[in-house]
This record gives structure tokens, sequence and C-alpha cells, in this order.
């Protein structure tokens, strides 16, 4: 009973905003596709995108890192 609570209170903790987010992240195939093609100017783009992204760090934050390709 001590874990859901628990997680029940962490997912309080972050916001609705947040999971709105993430969730917009977690459906987008843009940095996935990016990612399959390595070493050209797109997944650089993206890339760099990520450092500032508000729903790439809301997905951080909900889910963990979202997996790439590589």
């Amino acid at each position: 009973m001590e874990t859901s609570h628990n997680s029940l209170q962490e997912k309080k903790k972050i916001g609705i905003v947040s999971h709105i987010l993430a969730n917009a992240c977690h459906k987008c195939e843009i940095c996935p596709h990016a990612d399959k093609k390595p070493d050209t100017a797109f997944e650089r783009l993206m890339r760099w995108h990520r450092t500032w992204c508000p729903a790439w760090a809301a997905h951080t934050k909900v889910y963990g890192v979202k997996p790439l390709s590589r």
C-alpha cells in the first residue's frame, strides 16, 4: 500500500501541464525519425532541440528518457 500511495503523491507533484506535454512528446515520431538518420543536419537539429524542448523535459520527468534508436 505504501508504494502506490507514494507514486500517487509523486504524480500529483508533476502537474497536469507536464503530463499534457509529456503525452505530446510520447506520441511524437519526429525525434525517433531523426535519430534513425544519424549524421544528418536534421538529426543534429533535433539533438539540439532536445536540450531546450519543454515537451522533451516533461517526458523525461514523467516517463523517463524517450527511447531512441541510438
